[in-house]
């Protein structure tokens, strides 16, 4: 018998074998490694599952099954993925994936790893994995979720699902409004649910239904008059008033009622029990329309178990709507059983806002905004300022400028923010005071993300900048740092040299800055006696060609880093010589984890407009 007919053979067994580990599955263990290997990739999830921990024992690792899994169930992973996901978050992912698809469709019958498996046992498997749920339409098996024979997967969810995701509440509740509301009640409520993710919200009765029992714990709010102070701060007389009661905050139908709606779907439930609360400490919404931005103000005064609220905006916030915002989140941060400390709020009309906010909320710790700037409206209003030797928590500050906008409005944020770590900066214009901000106030800095700004006038700054901390990942993505280099080597050296100083640095990302030839330069960074740690270096779309990939390969095989990176290459015409590439990485891959794509540069202009 012939090489090729043994091979032959033994594939044939080990589909034999995959196709009978109903009866040989206790036997598994006993394999050689080698054939467990090959058997693998020839089992369904289902075995594949159960036979992890035995191939474990034998050194064998499933991860590679699962992320092949992965990438067939998610067509879109070329672009979502920029990195390898763990082995449990493949794994959990998979059959989370696999979960929704059977809640919302059939399950195409392709791949061994779904042979021989009904969708029911699919179902019943993947639902003890499920820890973000999405619903985003109504059917047949979510009605069943409620009162059918589906019953054991609803008591799963409840235990393992800790974020819902509801994505169009008008098409859930099109075929049964009952259902789909005792559902999540059951997950809020009597599941593990604290994170909650609403798109296109119809209107402010769901939002008060969602809400009204799950804002923790009610204490009395004020609202006594207010006295203002010449710091911009608000003072508040201690006459407080009750909270409205329940009844007359919710006008709801008496059918929707969470007890009433487990009494009618529950045997189990009597006219007396009384369900528990639940509470939403994450609450990321679209606010579809002003009455829901002006429900959301009104409940959160007492929405004192809220940790994370983040509003995504479709229109532009108007000046009334966002002071009364402002004002409820003053109220919300005087009750001393407060708990937000991220905040995030897209559409933002001015500036202005940003120190209002700041005000507001003094111990806010994440802030995120987007600034809709318009030219000249910084420069004609007044901005607030804040008292001397006020102190702010903020440890994380994001603000993306969609118009015109200077640094220079943000200089008092970060000299009263001492201990801020994180700041991400897009399309703001900077200044050389910037960079002596936050050499001086900002000491704990550990991520800097600069994003579309011009920093080809700020060299030296940058250089100096960089000698006083102890960043862990810094990022310049589409600053045109060599926009005005005579000669490339000039800034790239003392550039590189500085970075290596800084022996807690991680990760370093470069992309769109037009590095093209000066890429070279990057692999200084693993030079010397003292090379930098990093752990993850991105120069996508830097037009690096195929020549001086080669060049930088080789200058890294020279210096050969101790630890193993993560590099990305994608959008790189690389395409130009698949010869000279090829050669590249096959120098790079014994140091490099390599993140590259199929991009066709010559099918489009961004390799031409990132060079003019």
């Amino acid at each position: 018998m012939g090489t090729s007919d043994a091979s032959s053979l033994v594939r044939m067994c080990i589909v034999k074998v995959a196709q009978n580990m109903d009866v040989l599955e206790k036997k598994v263990s006993s394999l050689p490694v080698s054939l467990l290997k090959d058997l693998l990739p020839h089992l369904n999830i289902y075995y594949l599952d159960r036979i992890e921990t035995a191939a474990a024992t034998k050194g064998i690792s499933t991860s590679v099954i699962w992320a092949a899994i992965w990438r067939d169930l998610d067509q879109m992973w070329r672009w979502k993925l920029k990195s390898t996901l763990p082995d449990q978050d493949s794994k959990q992912r998979c059959l989370e994936r696999l979960f929704h698809m059977v809640l919302f469709t059939q399950v195409r019958r392709r791949g061994s790893y779904i042979s021989d498996l009904s969708d029911s046992s699919i179902f019943f498997m993947t639902v003890k994995h499920v820890q973000v749920l999405t619903l985003h339409t109504s059917n047949k098996n979510i009605c069943r979720l409620a009162s059918g024979d589906l019953r054991p997967v609803l008591s799963s969810l409840e235990k393992g699902v800790t974020t819902l995701k509801l994505l169009d509440v008008k098409s859930l509740f099109k075929h049964g409004r009952k259902h789909m509301l005792y559902v999540i009640h059951r997950l809020l409520d009597h599941g593990s649910v604290r994170e909650v993710v609403l798109r296109r919200n119809p209107d402010s009765s769901f939002l008060n239904w969602l809400t009204s029992r799950r804002r923790g714990p009610q204490i009395t709010v004020s609202t006594a008059p207010e006295t203002s102070h010449a710091d911009g701060h608000r003072s508040v007389v201690d006459d407080l008033e009750p909270e409205e009661p329940a009844a007359k905050r919710l006008a709801l139908d008496v059918d929707e009622n969470p007890e009433v709606l487990c009494r009618e779907f529950s045997s189990s439930s009597s006219p007396a029990d009384r369900c528990p609360e639940g509470q939403i400490h994450s609450f990321d919404f679209e606010v579809s329309k002003c009455e829901i931005l002006t429900a959301v103000s009104h409940m959160l005064p007492t929405w004192l178990c809220l940790h994370t609220l983040h509003l995504h905006s479709g229109w532009l916030i108007s000046e009334q709507e966002m002071s009364e915002l402002v004002e409820s989140l003053r109220r919300l941060f005087l009750n001393p059983g407060c708990s937000l400390t991220d905040l995030s709020i897209s559409h933002v009309s001015d500036l202005t806002h940003l120190m209002s906010l700041l005000r507001a909320c003094p111990t806010l710790q994440r802030l995120c905004l987007e600034i809709c700037a318009f030219a000249n409206r910084n420069a004609l209003r007044q901005q607030p300022h804040f008292a001397k030797n006020k102190e702010l928590c903020l440890e994380k500050l994001t603000v993306r400028s969609t118009g015109p906008m200077t640094v220079a409005c943000f200089l008092p944020v970060l000299t009263s923010a001492p201990k801020l770590s994180s700041l991400h900066f897009t399309g703001i214009h900077l200044s050389q005071q910037f960079f002596h901000t936050l050499s001086g106030s900002n000491p704990t800095l550990k991520v800097l993300k600069l994003e579309d700004i011009n920093l080809s006038d700020y060299h030296q700054e940058i250089l100096q900048f960089l000698g006083c901390f102890v960043l862990e990942e810094l990022s310049f993505r589409d600053c045109r740092l060599l926009d005005k280099c005579v000669v490339k080597k000039d800034f790239l050296l003392p550039f590189v040299e500085a970075l290596k100083g800084i022996s807690s640095l991680r990760t370093l990302k470069l992309a769109q800055n037009r590095l093209a030839t000066g890429a070279i330069e990057m692999a200084e960074l693993f030079s010397g006696s003292h090379p930098s740690k990093i752990t993850k270096l991105d120069l996508s779309s830097n037009f690096i060609l195929p020549a001086e990939l080669l060049e930088f390969a080789q200058l890294v095989e020279t210096y050969k880093p101790v630890q193993r990176l993560t590099l990305d290459l994608c959008s790189n015409p690389l395409d130009r010589d698949p010869e000279v590439k090829g050669q590249a990485l096959r120098k790079l891959i014994p140091y490099f984890n390599i993140l590259t794509d199929n991009w066709d540069s010559r099918s489009t202009l961004a390799d031409h407009i990132s060079v003019m």
